[in-house]
């Protein structure tokens, strides 16, 4: 796998306008992520479908709802319907989601982490494509909007779920420009960009720019604007770390059972298993290749983090 084939759009899928509990009226949702940036808005109003038209931005109708089911409540984002899931099937979660799937609809599970779920509740999603890893909104209003535990735990179970990040605006100031993602789409139709989404050609960010990804077995490669950790998460105790703090420790570290290279734009790191090199710009990465035996199992995934903000690539079955 190798993305982009077809170029990044930067698209937004949960957000809010005053509909239902949001501050802008609809066209002025769709005209402030125009203005930055946005080519995809999806406006997702609790229980009613909102849709707007705008003459630069693809703008898919979407709605999210909300069920109760034994003491705790999930909401589920749905991108692309034309009309709510009937009261019937909104009895139940994995009918909600299977009502989706029949319908090609695009729907993924919102901000569990605000919800208080635990990961065991996402087990039985089977019909689900994601879950929001990080949700902007959530996160700088109550300090619960990151869910990379929910995620890992139903990967290491063999529930291949994608991670999306979001804003999950209503105010549009603190809450927004916080989480979207990068879509590789062949064309800015609904069709080629829900047909992306399906597919898991995309990454989640909050701020980390990833320009290029790829991996075969054995060799995985990403190119970024710059980040200073690179993580490499997987199941069965398996997984890696790498930061600049870190890297500059080993180089000058005697008697390790590898070889560690480092100079000003670049780096190796060489093991029996499996050897480690990159790029460097102003200490951050800028590329890292790694060939050999990827320490993973079951699945992989990486995240790639500069500060404050991360960049989330999906997983893949190892």
């Amino acid at each position: 796998m190798k993305l982009p084939q077809h170029g990044w759009l930067k698209v937004q899928l949960h957000s809010h306008s005053t509909r239902s509990d949001g501050r802008l009226e609809p066209q002025k949702v769709v005209d402030f992520y125009a203005n930055a940036g946005f080519s995809v808005v999806s406006i997702t109003d609790h229980n009613k479908i909102t849709q707007v038209l705008h003459p630069h931005v693809l703008t898919p109708p979407g709605l999210e709802v909300a069920v109760r089911e034994n003491g705790d409540e999930f909401h589920i984002v749905v991108i692309g319907a034309e009309e709510l899931p009937p009261m019937a099937v909104r009895s139940s979660v994995s009918h909600v989601f299977e009502w989706c799937r029949d319908n090609d609809l695009y729907a993924f599970l919102a901000h569990p982490y605000w919800s208080m779920l635990n990961a065991g509740d996402l087990l039985n999603l089977k019909s689900c494509y994601g879950v929001e890893v990080y949700n902007h909104g959530c996160e700088v209003e109550i300090s619960r909007g990151y869910s990379g535990h929910h995620w890992d735990y139903v990967l290491s179970k063999g529930l291949m779920l994608q991670g999306l990040a979001v804003d999950d605006s209503h105010t549009y100031t603190v809450d927004s420009l916080g989480g979207w993602l990068e879509v590789d789409a062949e064309s800015l139709d609904p069709e080629a960009v829900i047909k992306a989404l399906k597919s898991g050609h995309f990454y989640a960010s909050s701020g980390v720019k990833v320009e290029s990804f790829e991996w075969e077995n054995g060799f995985v490669r990403i190119k970024t604007c710059g980040a200073n950790v690179v993580k490499l998460l997987s199941g069965n105790t398996k997984g890696a770390y790498l930061s600049f703090n870190l890297l500059r420790k080993l180089a000058n570290t005697e008697g390790l059972p590898l070889d560690v290279e480092l100079w000003e734009e670049g780096f190796r790191i060489k093991s029996r298993e499996v050897t480690v090199e990159g790029k460097l710009r102003a200490n951050l990465f800028v590329e890292v290749v790694m060939r050999g035996q990827i320490p993973a199992r079951g699945y992989a995934r990486l995240e790639l983090i500069e500060g404050l903000c991360s960049a989330w690539l999906n997983p893949v079955k190892v």
